[in-house]
């Protein structure tokens, strides 16, 4: 069983759709017990990292997610639910500073550059498709097109966790991976069919 974590900013009933969809058994829970047990865990997210730190850490679930990630069974953050994995985020933070984060990869959360996107006539947030390339991780494929909602980016500190990457004014990670631990900055459960697939391969890590 796959659980979905419920911290109140989560695209919940797309996520639990799509796993229905490929007939993977998956429950939506804020319980700690429910998500210690699970076989995987995915920890989806829409929203601002700030207000997303302090509700997982007000129900316990900051503590969950990262006892779940040290079990060595596979974990997927999904758009705010990979931004929440990083060290830190400058999201909602005075200049120059940061507000932390799970710390479960080493980086940051950076806002586009307006220099590279908005002045190439690009909108922040970014909302729309976009090719994958630089694809390292096994849960997706090279070129594969994936659906973004974001205006922030995840930058980690070791370019070896990227697993996919895509162009918005600037090339930025799309994807990560290390170790049991997948991030994916756009929606696979809103991706067609290879966001379908890309779920198909989660879910069948957590049955080995």
């Amino acid at each position: 069983m796959i659980a979905i974590i419920d911290y109140g900013m989560g695209n919940l009933a797309s996520v639990s759709k799509a796993l229905t969809y490929i007939k993977c058994e998956s429950e939506i829970t804020s319980d700690p017990d429910v998500i210690s047990r699970a076989s995987g865990v995915i920890l989806p997210g829409v929203g601002a990292f700030g207000p997303a730190m302090e509700a997982l850490r007000k129900a316990g679930l900051d503590t969950a997610v990262k006892d779940y990630a040290a079990s060595g069974r596979p974990l997927l953050g999904i758009c705010l639910g990979m931004q929440l994995m990083m060290s830190c985020s400058a999201e909602g933070a005075p200049e120059g500073e940061y507000i932390d984060g799970l710390g479960l990869i080493p980086g940051k959360v950076l806002k586009f550059p307006s220099s590279e996107t908005t002045d190439k006539g690009l909108k922040v947030p970014q909302i729309g498709w976009n090719r994958l390339t630089d694809v390292t991780g096994d849960l997706m494929r090279e070129g594969d097109h994936v659906y973004f909602v974001h205006s922030f980016y995840c930058l980690p500190d070791d370019d070896s966790a990227s697993a996919a990457k895509t162009d918005y004014g600037i090339k930025y990670t799309a994807a990560l991976q290390q170790g049991n631990i997948f991030a994916t900055q756009f929606h696979p459960e809103k991706s067609g069919e290879a966001g379908l697939q890309m779920l198909i391969r989660f879910a069948g890590r957590t049955r080995r």
